[in-house]
């Protein structure tokens, strides 16, 4: 037999309203610790300009690239045929003219570089042409052209699986105000 002391009636009330305390105190710890984080996270990022090599995960081209040699190469792929070659050719070439200050000559490399390798069906050199073509026509005050490399860019990457550099170029565009329904949709 129990005796009444006025709590064992309360019990299983007392019981319950002890978990959902114990409950809220540990969400309460988690969030705390998740902020803390957070914070940490967002400290720790210094917002810097990225050059489309770091973002895209391309070292930096030599400073000591012989154009004359990649010219020639250059040369020989367009005559054999060979897009593919082609395609990287012109796209290093048209990194070492951003490199040297010659925005005028690396653009009309970079056309070439997405012509051929849109014949060469090279989704990965096309989408990083473009990401570099978007860069300099954005540089230049032509946002719209800009968007419209990087839209095509970001749907490349989208369609190979690079989820990395998708992100990076649809960031991208984000930062630098293109319209949002072409950051939303992939054509």
């Amino acid at each position: 037999m129990l005796v009444d002391n006025g709590i064992t009636n309360h019990l299983p009330a007392l019981l319950i309203v002890g978990a959902v305390v114990l409950g809220l105190l540990f969400t309460l710890a988690a969030l705390v610790v998740m902020r803390a984080k957070n914070r940490r996270a967002r400290t720790a990022h210094v917002d810097t300009p990225l050059t489309v090599a770091a973002v895209l995960k391309q070292p930096e081209p030599s400073p000591a690239i012989d154009h004359a040699a990649l010219s020639e190469a250059l040369r020989e792929a367009k005559a054999s045929g060979r897009h593919e070659r082609a395609a990287g050719l012109q796209l290093s070439l048209a990194r070492s003219s951003l490199d040297k200050g010659d925005a005028k000559t690396a653009a009309e490399l970079l056309r070439d570089c997405i012509r051929s390798s849109s014949l060469a069906g090279v989704k990965d050199t096309h989408a990083r042409a473009r990401v570099e073509l978007g860069d300099i026509d954005h540089a230049s005050g032509d946002l719209s052209s800009a968007c419209e490399h990087w839209q095509i860019a970001r749907s490349l990457f989208h369609d190979l699986r690079l989820s990395v550099e998708h992100k990076a170029v649809e960031d991208r565009m984000l930062r630098n105000g293109c319209p949002t329904d072409w950051v939303l949709t992939d054509f």
